[in-house]
């Protein structure tokens, strides 16, 4: 008799999930998702001559990251709108908390942000651009257009060299 209720139970479930997809009409919108989704990645800049700022090539990041050097970086990144933090580089767990974001260095060696009180995983597709700085002492962060990504001000401390 189980058995008969568990074949039924099936049928049914089935024949639920089918007359349900069947229903759903296809949208002539095409979705485009993905693409309204994706980060839009910063255009790098290369800092001024004989600034203290070191642009990190992307192909580099993971190996500059994974150094623990006690060297200051800071990231650039897009989510809602651009945003710049600036972390130092001395410990294997880096984390920087800030608006509700936080920026953090995996064990792999790469950069991931999360938004704080809601998903456990990492913001997907966010790119960012990271620059390290060769002075002595933490930097001044520069500052950005937030529309852009671009630094408008590198706020290069004199004779820190």
């Amino acid at each position: 008799m189980k058995k008969w209720i568990n074949i039924l139970e099936t049928i049914g479930l089935t024949a639920t999930i089918t007359t349900t997809l069947i229903s759903c009409e296809k949208s002539e919108k095409p979705n485009n998702n993905k693409e309204e989704n994706k980060s839009i990645t910063p255009k790098p800049q290369q800092p001024p001559e004989g600034s203290n700022w070191k642009l990190i090539n992307n192909n580099n990041l993971v190996n500059e990251i994974q150094n623990i050097n006690n060297k200051w970086y800071s990231v650039i990144f897009n989510f809602e709108s651009y945003k710049i933090v600036k972390f130092c580089n001395s410990d294997y767990e880096t984390d920087v908390d800030f608006n509700n974001l936080r920026l953090m260095k995996g064990n792999d060696g790469n950069l991931y942000l999360y938004e704080k009180w809601k998903s456990p995983l990492p913001i997907a597709d966010i790119k960012f651009l990271v620059y390290r700085w060769d002075g002595k002492g933490e930097p001044q962060l520069p500052t950005i257009n937030k529309n852009t990504g671009k630094i408008i001000d590198w706020k290069e401390q004199k004779g820190t060299k």
